[in-house]
């Protein structure tokens, strides 16, 4: 029996990794095309988008290691049955439950597998990869200068009319009057006609022009450094056109702030509900949960306060003697029923807005429990999916007695399909309060399951839950209908 199981988990292992490759590659091109604006031109080093790619592989494997299972039962089993050891097997006397028992305790090692992954290391790459990737949407693209082109670094822009490679000689003697952060930058430009406006003073503009100069962005300071020669200076008061002022200097240093053009990355504290493990998560929700009880506590106590002066009012009413005159009494409450009324009125819009908002506690509240007990779920019931694919994959490789990946594919895809959307509807009808955070991420697996053991009893008792002769017999009618155009 060691044997089988043996040649049994050799043939779940190479379809399972073939498969798993195949899922994770479709799965990072659907990624990288989706952020390729968001990186393309921004000069990354080839490193951090290698750190990019490696936290994001992360929640891939998530969601690949289940479905890779499914294949990988579908095409084992598959080919079992195609080569007819399925009958070779039964007729000496193992059962298909014995058969499935390698695949379910496969199934049982990955789930284990995933239950840490996902508890433990998703969470973790999960917040690396999103500090990464603002500090990428935050960076600004390289600076390529163009002739005539206006660049702007608010509150600073400027533009260039030539741009012209030095000579050796030139840039040896140019770089004798040039600050130190010239001395490290390779193939720096000469510009020629260079105007750079200054409006970082509302009430004035200055407008500053020189005929050559260079250059160069610098990391410390974090600024385009200009050394600007044989210019002026222009200034404007916009109040007092005439107090016009130029101004020509041989040497001049302009410093344009321009942050983000380096890469940093930030550190962060705050984590969402993806970025924490199930202990993080849980402790939030019993947080949310005392501070439930807690508003529900207030209004009880609001209530109860609210009542009691009726009761008062109704006891010193009972204890009015019979034959008293109320005529006094009748013409005072007429006189003060009007401004009585109006109080109360307000009293009671106060005490209703303050109901109000602490009902609106209570909900926000049970909002974030139902996001928290979501994604604890969540984590629990994807990793179970392994062995509840097994249980469906197994029977159903077995009737359709093929095992090549495009028919396992094929099959596999309405699974996905269903599986994934109950999963996303879900979490939708929960966000609604329509569906409990449990059924909402666990409905899934109990159909899925629940199909898959009817597969498996049909296939132990040898009955054809698929009927593979007359879908291919409809397939091929249809296809003569549509050649002879009926």
């Amino acid at each position: 029996m060691k044997i089988l199981h043996r040649y049994i988990y050799k043939e779940l292992i190479g379809p399972f990794l073939f498969s798993l490759s195949i899922i994770m590659f479709l799965f990072l091109m659907q990624y990288l095309v989706k952020i390729i604006n968001e990186i393309f031109g921004k000069g990354l080093a080839l490193f951090t988008i290698f750190k990019l790619i490696v936290f994001n592989l992360a929640w891939m494997m998530a969601l690949a290691v289940p479905m890779a299972t499914l294949l990988a039962v579908l095409m084992a089993y598959g080919r079992f049955s195609a080569d007819n050891e399925i009958i070779i097997l039964k007729s000496s006397g193992i059962s298909i439950y014995r058969m499935i028992r390698p695949a379910l305790v496969f199934g049982a090692a990955l789930t284990v597998f995933m239950l840490y992954f996902n508890d433990q290391i998703l969470p973790d790459t999960n917040h690396a990869a999103r500090q990464l990737f603002q500090s990428i949407r935050q960076k600004k693209p390289t600076l390529t200068l163009e002739e005539h082109i206006f660049f702007k670094f608010p509150p600073y822009s400027f533009v260039v009319d030539q741009i012209k490679k030095p000579l050796l000689s030139e840039w040896v003697d140019a770089s004798k009057l040039l600050g130190p952060e010239y001395q490290t930058a390779k193939g720096v430009d000469r510009l020629e006609g260079i105007t750079i406006f200054d409006n970082s003073s509302p009430k004035q503009t200055t407008t500053i022009t020189a005929n050559t100069g260079y250059m160069v962005y610098s990391k410390p300071r974090k600024a385009l450094i200009f050394t600007l020669f044989n210019g002026e200076y222009h200034d404007l008061d916009i109040k007092k056109p005439d107090d016009y002022q130029r101004s020509h200097f041989e040497k001049q240093i302009v410093n344009i702030p321009a942050k983000n053009f380096e890469l940093e990355e930030h550190e962060s504290n705050f984590r969402s509900d993806r970025e924490m493990n199930i202990k993080m998560m849980y402790a939030n929700v019993i947080k949310s949960r005392s501070e439930i009880q807690s508003q529900k506590r207030k209004i009880k106590d609001e209530i109860q306060r609210q009542i009691l002066p009726v009761d008062k009012l109704l006891k010193m009413a009972a204890v009015l003697p019979a034959g008293a005159d109320t005529s006094a009494l009748a013409s005072l409450t007429k006189l003060k029923t009007r401004p009585a009324r109006q109080r109360a009125l307000r009293q009671l819009q106060r005490n209703k807005q303050t109901l109000k908002s602490k009902m609106s506690v209570i909900t926000n509240k049970k909002r974030i429990v139902d996001k928290y007990m979501v994604e604890i779920y969540k984590k629990l019931s994807i990793p179970f999916a392994c062995i509840v694919f097994v249980i469906i994959g197994a029977p159903l490789g077995i009737m359709s007695r093929k095992g090549n990946l495009g028919t396992a594919f094929s099959l596999s895809l309405g699974f996905f399909v269903v599986y994934w959307a109950f999963l996303i509807g879900g979490e939708k009808l929960t966000d609604r309060n329509m569906v409990s955070p449990f059924m909402a991420m666990w409905s899934a697996n109990f159909i899925i399951l629940a199909v898959g053991l009817l597969l498996l009893y049909r296939s132990v008792k040898e009955s054809s839950f698929i009927h593979w002769e007359k879908l291919a017999k409809l397939f091929k009618w249809k296809a003569t209908n549509v050649e002879s155009g009926k």
